[in-house]
Protein backbone atom coordinates (compact mmCIF):
# COMPACT_ATOMS: atom_id res chain seq x y z
CA UNK A 1 0.00 0.00 0.00
CA UNK A 2 1.04 3.43 -1.18
CA UNK A 3 2.35 4.91 2.63
CA UNK A 4 1.84 8.86 0.88
CA UNK A 5 5.64 9.86 0.75
CA UNK A 6 7.51 10.80 -2.27
CA UNK A 7 10.48 9.47 -3.44
CA UNK A 8 13.47 12.25 -2.79
CA UNK A 9 14.60 13.00 -6.26
CA UNK A 10 12.31 11.23 -8.22
CA UNK A 11 9.76 12.70 -10.67
CA UNK A 12 6.04 11.73 -9.40
CA UNK A 13 3.18 10.66 -11.44
CA UNK A 14 -0.92 10.62 -10.49
CA UNK A 15 -2.60 7.65 -12.72
CA UNK A 16 -6.62 8.55 -11.74
CA UNK A 17 -8.21 5.27 -12.69
CA UNK A 18 -12.09 4.44 -12.92
CA UNK A 19 -13.57 1.27 -13.73
CA UNK A 20 -13.69 0.85 -17.28
CA UNK A 21 -10.25 2.64 -17.93
CA UNK A 22 -9.20 0.86 -21.43
CA UNK A 23 -6.44 -1.91 -19.83
CA UNK A 24 -3.61 -1.71 -22.60
CA UNK A 25 -3.03 2.37 -22.46
CA UNK A 26 -3.40 1.33 -18.48
CA UNK A 27 -0.80 -0.65 -18.29
CA UNK A 28 1.34 0.65 -21.11
CA UNK A 29 1.45 3.95 -18.77
CA UNK A 30 2.34 2.18 -15.43
CA UNK A 31 4.93 0.09 -17.39
CA UNK A 32 6.62 2.56 -19.60
CA UNK A 33 6.72 5.69 -16.50
CA UNK A 34 8.45 3.11 -13.92
CA UNK A 35 11.04 2.20 -16.50
CA UNK A 36 11.85 5.89 -16.55
CA UNK A 37 12.46 5.71 -12.45
CA UNK A 38 9.36 7.87 -12.28
CA UNK A 39 7.19 7.36 -9.11
CA UNK A 40 3.99 6.32 -10.10
CA UNK A 41 0.93 6.07 -7.88
CA UNK A 42 -2.54 4.60 -9.21
CA UNK A 43 -5.41 6.29 -7.59
CA UNK A 44 -9.31 5.19 -8.07
CA UNK A 45 -11.52 7.98 -8.33
CA UNK A 46 -14.15 6.03 -7.12
CA UNK A 47 -11.91 5.16 -3.40
CA UNK A 48 -11.97 1.84 -4.33
CA UNK A 49 -9.21 -0.95 -3.64
CA UNK A 50 -9.83 -2.83 -7.02
CA UNK A 51 -10.63 -1.22 -10.31
CA UNK A 52 -11.78 -3.65 -12.95
CA UNK A 53 -10.84 -2.28 -16.67
CA UNK A 54 -12.40 -1.87 -19.77
CA UNK A 55 -11.46 -5.94 -20.82
CA UNK A 56 -11.93 -7.67 -17.23
CA UNK A 57 -8.86 -7.24 -16.05
CA UNK A 58 -8.48 -6.10 -12.16
CA UNK A 59 -5.90 -3.71 -11.06
CA UNK A 60 -5.57 -2.81 -7.31
CA UNK A 61 -4.82 0.46 -6.68
CA UNK A 62 -2.25 2.22 -4.36
CA UNK A 63 -4.83 4.78 -3.06
CA UNK A 64 -7.90 6.54 -3.36
CA UNK A 65 -7.83 9.70 -5.08
CA UNK A 66 -9.28 11.68 -2.62
CA UNK A 67 -6.38 10.65 -0.25
CA UNK A 68 -3.28 12.03 -2.65
CA UNK A 69 -5.03 14.58 -5.06
CA UNK A 70 -3.79 17.19 -3.40
CA UNK A 71 -0.75 16.25 -3.49
CA UNK A 72 2.14 17.71 -5.82
CA UNK A 73 2.66 16.36 -9.10
CA UNK A 74 4.82 16.13 -11.99
CA UNK A 75 2.29 14.69 -14.12
CA UNK A 76 -1.07 13.44 -14.00
CA UNK A 77 -2.43 10.86 -17.13
CA UNK A 78 -5.24 9.16 -17.95
CA UNK A 79 -6.59 6.39 -20.03
CA UNK A 80 -9.47 6.36 -21.86
CA UNK A 81 -11.83 3.73 -22.56
CA UNK A 82 -15.51 3.14 -22.33
CA UNK A 83 -17.00 3.53 -19.86
CA UNK A 84 -13.65 4.51 -18.22
CA UNK A 85 -13.18 8.06 -19.77
CA UNK A 86 -16.59 8.94 -18.91
CA UNK A 87 -16.35 7.35 -15.05
CA UNK A 88 -12.95 9.78 -15.08
CA UNK A 89 -14.96 12.88 -16.42
CA UNK A 90 -17.57 12.51 -13.52
CA UNK A 91 -14.86 13.43 -10.70
CA UNK A 92 -14.97 16.70 -9.94
CA UNK A 93 -12.53 16.61 -7.62
CA UNK A 94 -10.16 15.18 -10.54
CA UNK A 95 -11.38 17.92 -12.21
CA UNK A 96 -10.52 20.21 -10.22
CA UNK A 97 -7.17 18.80 -9.45
CA UNK A 98 -6.54 18.90 -13.71
CA UNK A 99 -7.47 22.75 -13.70
CA UNK A 100 -4.90 23.57 -10.83
CA UNK A 101 -2.04 21.26 -12.36
CA UNK A 102 -2.49 23.37 -15.32
CA UNK A 103 -2.63 26.37 -14.03
CA UNK A 104 0.23 25.94 -12.31
CA UNK A 105 2.19 24.67 -15.40
CA UNK A 106 2.62 21.05 -14.48
CA UNK A 107 2.25 18.02 -17.30
CA UNK A 108 -0.76 16.84 -18.27
CA UNK A 109 -1.66 13.52 -20.16
CA UNK A 110 -4.64 11.88 -22.02
CA UNK A 111 -4.93 9.42 -24.63
CA UNK A 112 -8.44 7.96 -26.44
CA UNK A 113 -11.07 9.53 -24.97
CA UNK A 114 -9.71 11.08 -22.25
CA UNK A 115 -8.92 14.28 -24.42
CA UNK A 116 -13.05 14.72 -25.19
CA UNK A 117 -14.12 13.52 -22.14
CA UNK A 118 -12.01 14.82 -19.17
CA UNK A 119 -9.35 17.53 -20.66
CA UNK A 120 -11.68 19.35 -23.05
CA UNK A 121 -14.99 19.63 -20.31
CA UNK A 122 -11.88 20.87 -17.71
CA UNK A 123 -10.83 23.90 -20.05
CA UNK A 124 -7.23 22.93 -20.04
CA UNK A 125 -7.04 22.25 -24.39
CA UNK A 126 -8.08 25.68 -24.51
CA UNK A 127 -4.90 27.47 -25.67
CA UNK A 128 -3.38 24.31 -27.61
CA UNK A 129 -3.53 24.96 -31.58
CA UNK A 130 -4.53 20.88 -32.26
CA UNK A 131 -5.25 18.24 -30.46
CA UNK A 132 -6.34 14.96 -31.12
CA UNK A 133 -8.00 11.65 -29.28
CA UNK A 134 -9.58 8.46 -30.70
CA UNK A 135 -10.79 9.00 -34.27
CA UNK A 136 -12.61 5.94 -34.68
CA UNK A 137 -15.98 4.61 -34.30
CA UNK A 138 -16.65 2.85 -30.76
CA UNK A 139 -18.71 0.12 -30.02
CA UNK A 140 -19.40 -1.75 -26.72
CA UNK A 141 -22.37 -4.51 -26.37
CA UNK A 142 -24.38 -1.98 -25.00
CA UNK A 143 -24.24 0.96 -27.34
CA UNK A 144 -22.11 2.41 -30.27
CA UNK A 145 -21.12 5.65 -30.75
CA UNK A 146 -20.03 7.05 -34.83
CA UNK A 147 -16.56 8.01 -35.46
CA UNK A 148 -17.64 11.73 -35.83
CA UNK A 149 -19.20 11.55 -32.12
CA UNK A 150 -15.91 12.18 -29.68
CA UNK A 151 -13.92 13.96 -32.25
CA UNK A 152 -16.69 16.41 -32.75
CA UNK A 153 -16.34 17.28 -28.85
CA UNK A 154 -12.79 18.07 -29.77
CA UNK A 155 -14.00 20.69 -32.00
CA UNK A 156 -12.28 22.42 -35.08
CA UNK A 157 -8.46 21.91 -33.76
CA UNK A 158 -8.81 18.24 -33.92
CA UNK A 159 -6.39 16.51 -36.54
CA UNK A 160 -6.73 12.65 -36.82
CA UNK A 161 -2.85 12.70 -38.57
CA UNK A 162 -1.36 12.91 -35.37
CA UNK A 163 -1.24 9.62 -33.26
CA UNK A 164 0.51 11.77 -30.71
CA UNK A 165 0.86 15.24 -30.19
CA UNK A 166 3.35 16.69 -27.77
CA UNK A 167 2.82 20.83 -26.68
CA UNK A 168 5.95 21.43 -24.81
CA UNK A 169 4.22 25.05 -23.99
CA UNK A 170 0.95 23.90 -22.42
CA UNK A 171 3.21 20.74 -21.01
CA UNK A 172 0.10 18.29 -22.31
CA UNK A 173 0.41 15.09 -24.08
CA UNK A 174 -2.50 13.90 -26.05
CA UNK A 175 -2.75 10.22 -28.03
CA UNK A 176 -5.34 8.62 -30.23
CA UNK A 177 -6.18 4.56 -29.14
CA UNK A 178 -4.35 1.62 -27.61
CA UNK A 179 -2.22 1.24 -30.45
CA UNK A 180 -0.80 4.47 -29.24
CA UNK A 181 0.09 3.46 -25.71
CA UNK A 182 3.15 3.08 -25.58
CA UNK A 183 4.13 5.91 -27.92
CA UNK A 184 2.11 8.25 -25.90
CA UNK A 185 4.07 6.70 -22.32
CA UNK A 186 7.05 7.78 -24.30
CA UNK A 187 5.96 11.33 -25.11
CA UNK A 188 5.09 12.04 -21.72
CA UNK A 189 8.95 10.22 -20.61
CA UNK A 190 10.43 12.83 -23.41
CA UNK A 191 8.61 15.54 -22.00
CA UNK A 192 9.36 14.91 -18.14
CA UNK A 193 12.70 13.24 -18.32
CA UNK A 194 14.45 14.30 -21.39
CA UNK A 195 15.77 12.54 -24.65
CA UNK A 196 18.15 10.26 -23.21
CA UNK A 197 15.63 8.47 -20.91
CA UNK A 198 13.03 8.49 -23.68
CA UNK A 199 15.11 7.18 -26.18
CA UNK A 200 16.24 4.36 -23.84
CA UNK A 201 12.92 3.00 -23.45
CA UNK A 202 11.85 3.22 -27.14
CA UNK A 203 14.82 1.87 -28.17
CA UNK A 204 14.46 -1.20 -25.52
CA UNK A 205 11.10 -1.74 -27.35
CA UNK A 206 11.52 -1.64 -31.00
CA UNK A 207 9.73 1.88 -31.15
CA UNK A 208 10.67 3.56 -34.22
Amino acid sequence: MFNGSAVPGRYRALIPLANGNEDIEVIAMIDVLRRADIDVVIASVSNEDTVTLMKGSRLVVDEPLVNVVHQQWDLIAMAGGIPGAMNLAASKLLRDRLRLQHTNKGMIGAICLAPALVLKPAGVLDEMKIVTGNPLAIKTPEQSWPADYFISILGDKFDAGFRVISDEEQKIVLSQTPGTAIEYAIAMVKMLCGDECANRISNYFLVR
